[in-house]
């Protein structure tokens, strides 16, 4: 899919205008932010559904730590229940049993990919405004190129399509037309509003990745997830409720 999107970004980038020169910072967010995409997507094929998409969310918790270490923000102690919310919400969504036994590649994937996302996102926001086409090409090609390192590890448990003429076509069209601009837009917002609450407008996929790993996948989903994926959004929710003196980034 991030292949089929490439000649997309590619044209808008040889034909689009840019007034800022590019920079290794404005480059290393790109690269984040699309490393952080592919990791969360070959998380889901390593481990379950709702493991992937908790894990990967607690990225408001990592933006609030980056904001207030690196960007002025100031500290307040609503800010440490949302940390408190996350921990116990991952307790929980794995039933209370956090060992290296239980753990594996495809929760580490979920949870670096958060973390890819947070520190990401914050250089995109403070870094120079290179247009949210040229920062999505950064990030298309940094997911592609972490897509074929991955498959060299887990291209065996990948399944193969009996039609691989139409599967590519699939792809290559998905690419073109739902990968690209949604890179875009996620960009072009990420430009404009800070760190943690971008990440806290996305955490509604929590609710349609439960959903749907339950019904289309009958993936386990009891209380324990119930209330884990409830004190992980809750976490994330932490940023409305907060003051505004808490939210104030120099």
């Amino acid at each position: 899919m991030f292949l089929g999107a490439l000649p997309i970004l590619l044209i808008l980038f040889f034909t689009g205008k840019r007034d800022t020169p590019l920079d290794a910072r404005a480059l290393l967010s790109g690269a984040l932010v699309g490393s952080a995409m592919m990791l969360y997507s070959i998380a889901i094929t390593e481990t379950t559904v709702v493991r992937s998409v908790l894990l990967f969310y607690l990225a408001p918790a990592w933006a609030i730590a980056i904001e207030c270490m690196f960007m002025g923000r100031r500290f307040h102690p609503i800010n440490a229940l949302a940390f408190l919310f996350a921990g116990i919400g991952v307790v929980f969504i794995f039933r209370g049993e956090v060992t290296l036994s239980d753990w594996n590649s495809g929760d580490s994937m979920a949870l670096t990919s958060g973390l890819c996302w947070a520190v990401g996102s914050t250089l995109v926001f403070t870094g120079k405004d290179i247009g949210a086409r040229t920062l999505s090409l950064f990030a298309c090609t940094a997911a592609f190129v972490v897509g074929l390192l991955l498959t060299l590890f887990y291209g065996h448990a990948l399944p193969t399509p009996s039609e691989p003429i139409y599967a590519a076509q699939l792809l290559t069209v998905s690419g073109a037309f739902y990968i690209a601009p949604v890179l875009i837009a996620t960009l072009w917002s990420a430009r404009r509003v800070n760190p943690t609450t971008l990440a806290f407008l996305l955490t509604g996929e929590i609710i349609s990745g439960l959903a749907t790993s339950a019904w289309f996948l009958s993936e386990p989903f009891g209380w324990p997830e119930l209330i884990g994926a409830t004190l992980v959004m809750s976490a994330a929710l932490v940023e409305v409720f907060a003051p505004k003196t808490a939210n104030n980034i120099n």
